[in-house]
């Protein structure tokens, strides 16, 4: 029988871009349906547009399709997308709703597939902190605005 260290099996994840540094924020008293439609509200000021593919509100999560841009100073095809998931097991309507999201980012190094790339000439470029910082701030003010901020990163 072939056994796996644990520390294989992190590198493999981490090289599949499965790792993130998730943010989160716990909500106000409310129901699930008023947070995921706060969750939607704020995506849609900041321009996201929901990937239907993988939206689903019963299960509390909502990812964004992939915006594209380009990443100075070479001018490189990037794009980035939102990922927030509530976190249904951990509250409740009475308690609350802890969330957590995510903006990835990718980019095309390759710059001679650079006006057509396709899904395999993309490959991560780590998070987005500052639209992460600019999509927290907007929760927070719309979900929890009694709130001291955003939750410190788990240790």
């Amino acid at each position: 029988m072939l056994r796996t260290s644990p520390c294989l099996l992190a590198v493999l994840f981490a090289s599949c871009g499965l790792v993130h540094d998730w943010r989160e924020l716990q909500t106000e008293p409310m129901s699930i349906g008023a947070c995921f439609d706060g969750v939607e509200h704020c995506a849609r000021g900041m321009k996201f547009v929901s990937d239907e593919s993988v939206t689903d509100r019963g299960l509390g999560i909502w990812q964004s399709r992939w915006r594209q841009r380009v990443k100075p100073p070479v001018g490189k095809p990037a794009r980035y997308r939102l990922r927030v998931e509530i976190l249904l097991d951990e509250g409740s309507p009475k308690a609350g709703w802890p969330l957590r999201f995510v903006v990835d980012q990718e980019v095309v190094d390759n710059l001679r597939k650079a006006t057509s790339p396709e899904e395999d000439d993309w490959s991560s470029d780590g998070q987005d902190r500052e639209i992460e910082s600019i999509y927290g701030e907007a929760l927070r003010r719309r979900l929890a605005p009694r709130s001291q901020g955003l939750m410190p990163p788990k240790s």
